[in-house]
């Protein structure tokens, strides 16, 4: 599949740099496609849809939001490469401390309607 938020580049950094080397190039994108379907699940809008409308100020919180989400995905890959347990813990924390900011941002009605994007039909 194609991934349209983030780089496998960005998950890397958000990852640190113990993420497992043993990762490749399609469990990051299958990492990155997982975390964009929770971005839209949790903001009940289709931001990978509607991305290449974005400016670039609300792309970079969906590039966020994306390496962040799919960082937690490549520490619980292998969180023995980390010094120490806590290291781990401590970056999926940092990591899904940052994914819930972008969402909360992103669910903001004055947001949806700045992007020109509306929410999904729930029926």
């Amino acid at each position: 599949m194609v991934v349209t938020l983030c780089t496998s580049g960005s998950v890397k950094l958000a990852a640190g740099n113990n993420v497992s080397t043993a990762l490749t190039d399609s469990d990051y994108t299958l990492f990155i496609n997982q975390a964009e379907g929770d971005i839209v699940a949790d903001t009940r809008v289709n931001y990978v849809s509607a991305y290449s409308a974005m400016s670039a100020d609300y792309r970079k919180i969906l590039e966020g939001a994306c390496a962040a989400k799919a960082a937690v995905k490549a520490v619980r890959f292998a969180p023995s490469n980390y010094s120490k347990l806590g290291e781990a813990i401590t970056i999926v924390n940092i990591c899904l401390d940052e994914y819930d900011r972008a969402i909360a941002v992103l669910k903001r009605a004055d947001v949806i309607k700045a992007l020109g994007v509306s929410y999904m039909d729930t029926a």
